[in-house]
């Protein structure tokens, strides 16, 4: 696919999502939802092998299946309370249903079963994409009808995506499929938060981008795809291996980086409305997922990368300091930017 179709698939795509934040209306919310997912569909084809196009299937078919249990549960609702507007109030039915098709296109537990294997059967800037740019719709569409979704149905669900994302990661050794893991954690403590504070919520789902974004960045650079090659980044880029290494650590929320300020504010969040006995296991999962971002961190830069391949990387502007740097340094020390943000919101 020549670059001038790709563009123009990846401006429906930013239409797409726009739409869905912007209308007020369940048909036109609908329409943003699959204008998105049938334009990031040829972006994944743009690269033509087996595993893009087994890719591509089930992530159109899960997303295909969701707007459409989406689309049907407003119908119902609009036939019973003869409103189309999101802000009406949602029957019993439409609540669950729509509930449940906005944690399938979050692939928030136990409706998860698809992302990591279409993260790791796409390539490295797709997977950007699917995971920072597509999450944003469905998202801010949960946190301007949270108050009309079913709260238990969100809370068991959130946290064993939390619980079942941590523990997932331990054992990959693809990149790609370690980040799709923990996106599902994140995304389970963002959801979990806007039940008590969508503005904290938010502001936690802005930082997550932030620093996945500059992980996906890196591992574009370098073209990073699994762990055990996670140290030829310290022979290219010694500056930008360093600081890839701290904000992977960001990610997983390590003290006192900036991806600690999502677990402060989730933890502080959920004690201030007397939710003391869930952040047991909660803590135990960053623990645990931690565990996994120490891994990367460690055979980044604490590993040899084969002598015998040396030669083959190209090792020129090895202390080249680029937009890759600037954004890691904001994943480090955002944490002394950020409650300037919170002081806003709260």
């Amino acid at each position: 696919m020549n670059r001038i179709n790709t563009n123009f698939f990846l401006i429906n795509v930013f239409i797409g999502t726009i739409l869905v934040i912007l209308s007020n209306h369940w048909f036109l919310i609908w329409i943003g939802l699959e204008i998105n997912t049938m334009s990031i569909i040829p972006i994944i084809l743009s690269i033509q092998n087996r595993r893009n196009v087994e890719a591509s299937i089930k992530y159109f078919i899960i997303q295909a299946i969701a707007a459409t249990i989406l689309l049907n549960a407003a119908l119902i609702n609009t036939w019973n309370n003869g409103s189309w507007l999101v802000n009406t109030p949602l029957n019993i039915f439409s609540s669950n249903i729509i509930t449940i098709s906005l944690l399938l296109k979050l692939s928030i537990s136990p409706f998860h079963f698809w992302y990591p294997e279409v993260i790791n059967g796409v390539s490295l800037i797709n997977g950007l994409i699917i995971t920072t740019w597509q999450k944003i719709a469905p998202t801010i569409l949960i946190l301007s009808i949270i108050n009309n979704l079913n709260i238990n149905i969100l809370s068991i669900c959130t946290i064993s995506s939390i619980i079942l994302g941590a523990w997932s990661g331990l054992n990959q050794t693809q990149t790609r499929k370690i980040l799709s893991f923990s996106s599902i954690s994140h995304m389970g403590w963002i959801i979990l938060i806007s039940l008590y504070n969508p503005n904290i919520s938010l502001l936690m789902f802005l930082i997550y981008i932030i620093i996945n974004i500059a992980i996906f960045s890196s591992l574009i650079e370098n073209n990073t795809i699994n762990i055990a090659n996670a140290n030829k980044n310290n022979i290219i880029n010694p500056w930008n291996a360093s600081l890839f290494s701290l904000t992977i650590l960001s990610l997983g929320g390590l003290p006192p980086l900036t991806g600690f300020m999502n677990k402060i504010l989730a933890f502080n969040t959920l004690i201030t409305n007397n939710i003391i006995f869930s952040n047991i296991p909660l803590i135990l999962s960053s623990l645990i997922s931690l565990f996994f971002y120490l891994r990367i961190a460690f055979n980044t830069n604490m590993t040899n990368f084969p002598q015998n391949s040396i030669f083959l990387i190209n090792t020129r502007n090895n202390n080249n300091i680029n937009f890759n740097s600037s954004l890691f340094l904001f994943s480090i020390i955002g944490i002394f930017i950020f409650p300037s943000f919170i002081n806003i919101i709260l």
